[in-house]
Formats: structure tokens, sequence, C-alpha cells
């Protein structure tokens, strides 16, 4: 009966001294944990959100005031710059695959794709060679590192021969 008093309704979950699961107490702690993040994460986002609002909003009021050939120019400056910065994320996203594939073909690790990638190829190239230098100096480093120790000493003359298997065969 005392052992069925101390056990709780989970499996193996026991009670602790104030009466409560230990099981129960993990739940809570994460679910604290999880509430924590997710309150950090939603207050980011309306603060990104607000100033959003606030940026349009000011932009709205300049292109109020502005003449129809001035909120042209502006729109037109806008698509461009976005235009751009689109152009740039592909191109940069472009390079990173290239410089994966070259990795891959090379049998590097492809998760340094973003550190070695370039818009120019000559450039990546060389990067790749750099990367790929260090990498093997690194691999070689760690190997030697492993492998430090004493080289097993194994000797063929007759005379030191003890092996009483060896000396029955007549080696």
């Amino acid at each position: 009966m005392d052992e069925k008093k101390k056990q709780g309704t989970l499996n193996g979950d026991t009670k602790n001294e104030n009466g409560g699961h230990k099981n129960d107490e993990l739940k809570n702690l994460i679910a604290g944990y999880v509430a924590e993040a997710i309150k950090n994460e939603k207050a980011t986002w309306e603060k990104d959100f607000s100033d959003r609002i606030v940026s349009e909003r000011e932009d709205a009021a300049k292109m109020a005031t502005m003449s129809a050939e001035d909120r042209a120019k502006a729109e037109m400056d806008k698509r461009q710059k976005d235009f751009e910065n689109e152009r740039q994320q592909y191109v940069s996203e472009r390079a990173e695959f290239e410089a994966a594939k070259e990795l891959a073909a090379q049998n590097l690790p492809v998760n340094f794709a973003r550190m070695v990638a370039d818009a120019d190829k000559d450039i990546m190239a060389e990067n790749i060679e750099r990367f790929k230098a260090e990498y093997m100096k690194a691999i070689e480093s760690g190997l030697s590192e492993r492998l430090k120790g004493v080289p097993p000493k194994i000797s063929r003359e007759k005379e030191n021969l003890t092996d009483p298997f060896l000396s029955g065969l007549g080696m």
C-alpha cells in the first residue's frame, strides 16, 4: 500500500515532497519556457510591424504632399530599389548554390557554401581552394592528434621468438 501511495499516476512518476508529480513539474517548466519564448517573439513581431506601419504612414504623408510628377519619380525610385534588392538576393543565392555544387564535387562539406560564395567565379574558385587547403590541414592535424602514441613493436627476427606456437612450427 505504501508503494502505491508514493507512485504517481503517470508511468514511473513519483510524488515529490510537495505532493506534486515530477512529470507535472517538468511539463510546467517547459510550458513556462515556451510561453516566454512566444511572448518574446510576439513582442519582436509587433515592434517590427508597428515600425513598418509608421514607415508606411510617413511615406504616404510624403507622397500626399508631392506633385504627380514627383510622386511618379518616387514610386519609380522605390521600385528600382526593390528590384535591386531582389536582384542582389538572387545573385547571392545563386552564388551560394554554385559554391555548394562545387564543394560537393570536391567532396567538401556544403555547409560552408555561404562562406566561400562570391558572384565572381574566379574569386569563388580561389576561396574554395583556400578553404580546401585549410580544411584538409585541420583534418590532418586532428587525425595526427588522435593517432599519437607509441607504435606497436613487432619483431620479425628469429632469435627473439618466444611464442611457443611459432617455435613449435620451426619459425
